[in-house]
């Protein structure tokens, strides 16, 4: 367990635990939600939560605890720009115990459209106030403890969940959505192409995308857009294009590494490709 470090902020961790505490904003890095953990926020004075680019996905009033998913990269930003706020933040990586890990796993529709949940149970922000003062204990938090506090946790967020539609795909992507996601990869196929980012554009989390995504697809997003680039590497081909240049242009780590995409889907690397259609070109004119 580590302790305070600064006078405007303090942490403290626990195995998979991280506690923030706040004071006043702004926020340093530090003391920003992580982008890879399940996050309860406890503000002092409404925040505003935004994703993305600056996009706003709603409010968190003073006092109310809320559950963030990951995935999102949330910002805070004061609700009232003449209102400081600070914040206390537990931060929760796995592996999680039952109930709470089949929750985590099948988050309730809602909070996938928003991103983020506000908890309305008196009963859990009373766990949550007990918890954190526990982790803060100089003397250290015991393991039985923190495990408890997990399980009751779990519990809460499944009764909170019982009028919640919470199937295991809660949702299908609509086909605008789908779309939207397709047209993006297609506009970007030379670049990376995060899970997390095109997740964002589908609201709802990394995991549940992919899963989304194969449902709509049959297919991964990783498979599908390996695919879209080595169609796209036969029109560059035919076009004249070298290999090496048409490996670069489309993301593909080294030629080599697009020499054995291109050989597992085609059957002849990129170069006898090129050559063959080079030749064709040439007799047909």
């Amino acid at each position: 367990m580590t302790g305070p470090d600064t006078k405007n902020v303090q942490t403290y961790t626990s195995g998979p635990l991280k506690l923030v505490i706040l004071k006043r904003d702004p926020i340093p890095a530090k003391a920003m939600p992580s982008n890879e953990s399940w996050t309860l926020v406890l503000p002092t004075s409404p925040i505003r939560v935004c994703t993305g680019e600056d996009q706003e996905e709603g409010v968190i009033p003073r006092g109310s605890l809320a559950l963030l998913m990951p995935g999102f990269g949330h910002t805070f930003k004061r609700h009232h720009p003449e209102t400081p706020f600070g914040f206390t933040a537990l931060q929760m990586d796995g592996p999680f115990p039952e109930p709470l890990v089949s929750i985590l796993q099948h988050p309730p529709r809602k909070w996938q459209e928003q991103s983020f949940a506000v908890l309305r149970s008196q009963s859990l922000k009373q766990l949550f106030g007990i918890f954190t003062q526990e982790i803060a204990n100089p003397e250290g938090l015991q393991l039985m403890t923190r495990e408890l506090f997990l399980i009751l946790l779990g519990a809460e967020l499944n009764r909170l969940c019982e009028k919640e539609d919470r199937a295991r795909f809660p949702y299908r992507l609509s086909r605008s959505t789908l779309q939207l996601v397709l047209d993006h990869m297609e506009a970007h196929l030379g670049a990376p192409n995060s899970v997390p980012e095109m997740a964002k554009l589908a609201r709802c989390t990394p995991d549940h995308f992919i899963r989304l995504f194969r449902e709509a697809t049959s297919t991964t997003p990783h498979q599908y857009l390996i695919e879209r680039r080595l169609q796209r590497a036969v029109q560059m081909l035919s076009d004249g294009e070298r290999p090496l240049d048409v490996a670069e242009s489309l993301g593909f780590y080294d030629a080599s590494a697009f020499t054995r995409a291109f050989k597992r889907r085609f059957g002849v690397p990129p170069s006898k490709y090129a050559q063959e259609a080079y030749d064709r070109q040439f007799k047909k004119n």
